[in-house]
């Protein structure tokens, strides 16, 4: 815990050969729980994970991702981060990570944004997504939400279910693919997730009036940006990665064979790793 002027930040800290990325968690994430970090620090790159505004044990309110940039900053000058390899997002996560590369770039040398949303596109995708959002995974009904899809997950009928959400695939087309290790690492992580009041603040941060303000924010980023996304993302439509790529300047656009919103876990990480590896080589 990080104590700053704005209130108490929750970073998970994991040291490295090679300098750290800021990382900021999407949706449901707390800093340690696993939603793609684990891509880094098999690089070799240490890991400042964020407990974004409403998740874990931050408590500063409900703040904006531009609002939340200065404990970020102030909690790499107190953890002694003075350099970092770029600052990483993923889903929800992605806001976070374009105001921290927008306002800090002195710290922020690059950007990898990981099946972000939202994107000057409003986010959730569906109607049906965004006034079910707040009644099952708001404040309240959350807790009891998150524990019934652990029980759920105890079972492999139950995984293939929540997974087979996150895919716009048929189920039966790809999940012969995943490892039982794989298998195992998702049940891990839905048993782990928790939305706080985290994720009605990104819902609100993410509507169709904010719009304007994502793009304007977009088009400010000047660092060297790596896109990734999936056409077969059931979470996130690939339209935000397009627009995302289409409005920073310095923006890579890479098409991922993922067949899920969950692009760390599978077959399909090996080639997230070897796009985040050429873009910090051409960068560098």
């Amino acid at each position: 815990m990080v104590q700053t002027r704005l209130g108490a930040v929750e970073v998970m800290l994991l040291g490295g050969d090679k300098p750290p990325v800021l990382f900021f968690p999407g949706g449901h994430c707390a800093a340690s729980v696993d939603c793609g970090w684990s891509i880094y620090t098999s690089g070799g790159y240490g890991i400042v994970s964020f407990s974004r505004p409403g998740y874990g044990a931050t408590r500063v309110g409900q703040l904006s991702a531009e609002e939340f940039v200065p404990a970020v900053a102030e909690c790499c000058d107190r953890l002694g981060v003075t350099q970092t390899a770029g600052a990483v997002g993923v889903s929800f996560g992605g806001m976070q990570a374009i105001h921290c590369a927008v306002a800090l770039p002195g710290l922020v040398p690059r950007l990898a944004l990981h099946s972000c949303a939202p994107s000057t596109h409003a986010y959730p995708d569906s109607t049906r997504q965004a006034l079910l959002g707040p009644l099952v995974f708001g404040p309240g009904p959350q807790a009891v939400a998150w524990s019934a899809i652990a029980r759920l997950v105890g079972s492999e009928a139950g995984l293939r279910r929540m997974v087979a959400s996150l895919s716009t695939r048929p189920l039966d087309d790809w999940w012969h693919t995943w490892s039982a290790d794989d298998r195992a690492r998702a049940r891990e992580l839905f048993r782990t997730m928790s939305s706080g009041a985290g994720f009605v603040n990104d819902l609100r941060q993410g509507r169709a009036e904010r719009g304007d303000y994502r793009h304007l924010f977009q088009t400010e980023v000047c660092c060297p940006t790596l896109v990734t996304a999936s056409r077969d993302d059931g979470g996130v439509a690939f339209r935000h990665a397009e627009d995302l790529a289409g409005t920073i300047a310095a923006a890579t656009l890479v098409e991922l064979d993922a067949p899920s919103h969950l692009f760390w876990i599978g077959p399909a990480r090996a080639q997230v790793e070897a796009a985040v590896h050429e873009f910090v080589a051409t960068t560098a």
